[in-house]
C-alpha cells in the first residue's frame, strides 16, 4: 500500500457493507466481515426458485407463485431472476443504508456479490441494464442506486453497460406498501425502451435491481425489453425478500 492509499485508509476506512465494522483493505473490494459471513443467508446456499428465484422449501424447485402460473398456462416476461442474499435483519440496515445515500461505497460489495451470483448460471449476456429509478427517490436522497450497481456489475463482468435502455414513463406508488397483486397493477406499462430498438434486438439482457420482492418491477422490464426485440432477458438483485415464507 502507498503512503496516500495508507492516508486515505486513515481518512475513510473499509467498511463492511451489512454492519459498517472497519476491515482491512481488499483487492476485490468486497467488504463483508466474518460475523456477517456467517448470519447472512446467501442464495447460492439457499434453494430457490428456479425461475424467479424465491427461497423455497427444500422439497421444491419452483415456489407456489411460479407453479401456480405455469398451471394456468400463464407465463412471466423475464427467464429468470437470481439474487445475491436473502433480505432479513442481517442485510437490510446495511441495503438500506446504500439505498438512501448513507454508505454509497458498498455498492464495490453488492456489485461483487451480483456479479458472482450470476456468473456461469446464464446464457450469454449482450447487455446490461437497470431498473429506471422513480423520480421521488432520485430527489432523495439525490442518487441512482441501480445505475451505480448496474455499473460495477458491467466492470466485474465485462459485459456493455447501457444507462438509458429502459426509463420510467409513469410515476407509480412506493412497491412496499403494495400487495403482491398490486405491484403487477401498480407497475404495469410503467417502463419503456428509449433507445433505437437495433439496439437490444435478438440480445440476452440482464437488469439490475437492489432488492426483489415479487419480481413485479423485473416482469415490467422485460416486457418492454422483449416487446422490442430482446430475445432473453434476465434479473439480478443485491436482495430477495423471502416473500413465499413471509
Amino acid at each position: 500500500m502507498s503512503f496516500i492509499d495508507k492516508i486515505l485508509y486513515i481518512l475513510y476506512p473499509e467498511k463492511c457493507a451489512f454492519c459498517g465494522k472497519v476491515m482491512p483493505r481488499s483487492e476485490t473490494g468486497v467488504y463483508i466481515c466474518a460475523e456477517c459471513m456467517d448470519k447472512i443467508r446467501f442464495c447460492v446456499n439457499e434453494r430457490c426458485c428456479s425461475i424467479c428465484g424465491t427461497p423455497i422449501d427444500q422439497d421444491k424447485n419452483i415456489c407456489g407463485e411460479c407453479f401456480d402460473l405455469r398451471k394456468s398456462g400463464g407465463s412471466m416476461n423475464y427467464d429468470r431472476i437470481i439474487s445475491a442474499c436473502v433480505y432479513d435483519e442481517n442485510t437490510k440496515g446495511g441495503i438500506l443504508n446504500f439505498k438512501r445515500g448513507f454508505a454509497s461505497g458498498s455498492y464495490k460489495t453488492f456489485g461483487g456479490m451480483i456479479a458472482a451470483s450470476v456468473s456461469g448460471k446464464l446464457k450469454k449476456i449482450d447487455l446490461i441494464a437497470a431498473v429506471p429509478p422513480r423520480k421521488e427517490r432520485m430527489r432523495n436522497p439525490g442518487f441512482d442506486q441501480c445505475h451505480i450497481l448496474a455499473a460495477e456489475v458491467s466492470k466485474r463482468l465485462e459485459v456493455p453497460y447501457m444507462k438509458n435502455i429502459l426509463c420510467r414513463v409513469r410515476e407509480t406508488t412506493k412497491q412496499t406498501s403494495l400487495s403482491g397483486d398490486m405491484r403487477r397493477e401498480n407497475l404495469f406499462g410503467a417502463f419503456e425502451v428509449k433507445i433505437d430498438p437495433g439496439f437490444i434486438n435478438k440480445k440476452n439482457i440482464l437488469v439490475i435491481d437492489d432488492v426483489k420482492t415479487t419480481g413485479s418491477t423485473f416482469n415490467e422490464c422485460a416486457r418492454a425489453l422483449k416487446e422490442k426485440g430482446a430475445a432473453h432477458v434476465y434479473g439480478a438483485s443485491v436482495a430477495e425478500t423471502d416473500f413465499e415464507n413471509s
